[in-house]
């Protein structure tokens, strides 16, 4: 496990219980990412399962942080080229009823290829994630 991190920090018009409940569940995280989510993921150590149309393994996350202002998935095998990273949210709430929600993906090796290809996906899917807490309705970025 390396030392790089990909970090991207992203405002949402709406309250941090707004953004969590897209990343506490299945069905919640189906909205916003892929729309096939299966498992659990309301507590620590809770495991789901995401399904990506193009890609060739179904990603394996765990909770390991649940709290109110923070949300952390460990990737312990699949993706291969996600082993061992870890992906989190830190929610924060702003001056008004914003949020201020710093995302972080580490466990990346600094040459590693795949920072190139992942980056721009998360920042695609922050901005829906965003745009569905905002709404309140369901629109996950990827139809299997």
């Amino acid at each position: 496990m390396g030392d790089y991190a990909i970090k991207a920090q992203i405002d949402a018009a709406c309250a941090p219980s707004q953004v969590k409940r897209w990343l506490d569940s299945p069905e919640g995280i189906a909205g916003w990412w892929s729309d096939k989510v299966e498992g659990s993921a309301g507590h620590v150590g809770d495991k789901f399962q995401v399904t990506f149309p193009t890609s060739p393994v179904v990603f394996e996350l765990e909770v390991t942080t649940i709290t109110d202002d923070v949300i952390a998935w460990h990737v312990a095998h699949n993706p291969p080229w996600w082993e061992g990273t870890t992906v989190s949210f830190d929610l924060t709430p702003d001056e008004g009823n914003g949020t201020h929600l710093l995302f972080t993906h580490d466990g990346f090796e600094s040459d590693d290829p795949i920072i190139q290809v992942i980056t721009p996906a998360w920042v695609r899917f922050l901005d829906n994630l965003v745009a569905v807490a905002e709404s309140g309705k369901a629109n996950p970025a990827v139809v299997n």
